[in-house]
């Protein structure tokens, strides 16, 4: 059973860096057919004072030699401490032989490229061969660079895991069954238009910074870029000035820190407009309309939400409107803060508070 968000579906050759490119019409696989369950975890410490939690499942199943892949997600990072953050992507990417498709949920279309033949790129690049283990029943090839660590079965991913400065990122495969008959005609993308690309770098690029990026992206970026870094210094990542250090955490948690920036306002001005609707309400029923708005944008939040009041009468109605007034006041006194915040670690000091 996957978790309570929206679940991200992709069908795909390669998510993320984690599936290996091979050149159109060949094998990808050395494997006819299978099925891999995934569990995915992963966080750290963002700031002293916000943490970051990943979890979530996977589910891949492929035919052909792994010419045709479809991988269902569910992943949900839940940020909590001084920030409380939920976020779920939906993505969805098909592959089958020479095509790809990508779907933008957001702006409801698909964008489609062709693989060209000869078009090839290796997940092991720049990794080294560090023995063996066994993950899911299988034996696998264990392949280790800075801050990646993979475990290869056949070309199969059954353990990625990438780390960097505290924070991390672990997908493995809990179930394994192969050459089996599967069939991918159960998951289909959306009927959206498509958008095709031309097949050259600068379109590509473009096409990939419309498409929303799960932590495991974002994660492996970021972690590359640093250790360009750490290599131009000929540092460690254990040397790394603490400057420098949290200036590449702040990157890390970017997209949580825009999000609130937008957020945190928008609550303020909600909170205000329920509570002169609660006021002036009477009844049950008009009092959980009241509450709609400010539910949905608090769900962005935190799972910990009021859907509805049982009562408003007499002290429930009293305590509630006490609560919006404290709520309203407390954000108020900090909103000086938070619209001047430069960044995540700005953020979580004004939250803290």
């Amino acid at each position: 059973m996957f978790l309570n968000a929206k679940v991200i579906i992709l069908f795909l050759f390669m998510v993320n860096g984690t599936f290996l490119y091979a050149e159109v019409g060949q094998k990808r696989y050395d494997v006819k057919s299978g099925v891999i369950k995934y569990v995915i975890n992963g966080g750290g410490a963002l700031t002293p004072e916000t943490n970051l939690t990943i979890r979530g499942e996977g589910k891949l199943r492929f035919r052909d030699w792994g010419r045709v892949e479809l991988f269902e997600e569910a992943v949900e990072e839940v940020t909590s401490g001084a920030i409380k953050n939920i976020e779920t992507t939906q993505v969805c990417k098909k592959i089958s032989h020479d095509r790809k498709l990508d779907v933008d949920f957001k702006n409801k279309k698909i964008l489609e490229r062709s693989i060209v033949r000869g078009e090839k790129k290796t997940v092991l690049k720049g990794l080294l061969h560090k023995g063996q283990d066994k993950i899911a029943g299988y034996t696998c090839d264990v392949w280790e660079g800075e801050g990646i660590r993979k475990c290869i079965y056949k070309g199969i991913p059954l353990l990625i895991e990438y780390s960097v400065l505290g924070m991390s990122y672990q997908k493995k495969a809990v179930s394994a069954t192969f050459d089996i008959k599967t069939s991918l005609d159960q998951c289909t993308i959306p009927s959206y238009p498509i958008q095709k690309f031309a097949l050259f770098k600068s379109t590509i690029k473009t096409k990939s910074k419309m498409l929303p990026k799960v932590f495991s992206q974002r994660l492996l970026e970021i972690s590359k870029e640093l250790q360009k870094e750490l290599k131009d210094n000929n540092i460690t990542e254990a040397d790394l000035p603490l400057q420098r250090r949290k200036l590449w955490l702040e990157k890390i948690g970017d997209n949580i820190f825009q999000k609130q920036k937008k957020l945190l306002p928008k609550i303020l001005l909600s909170m205000k407009k329920t509570r002169v609707c609660l006021q002036q309400t009477n009844n049950r029923i008009d009092a959980n309309s009241c509450l709609k708005e400010v539910s949905d944008i608090k769900s962005q939040f935190t799972k910990d939400v009021r859907d509805n009041v049982g009562s408003w009468k007499g002290e429930e109605k009293t305590k509630i409107l006490n609560e919006f007034d404290t709520n309203i006041s407390l954000l108020e006194s900090k909103m000086q803060c938070i619209r001047s915040a430069k960044n995540i670690t700005d953020l979580s000091s004004c939250m803290k508070k």
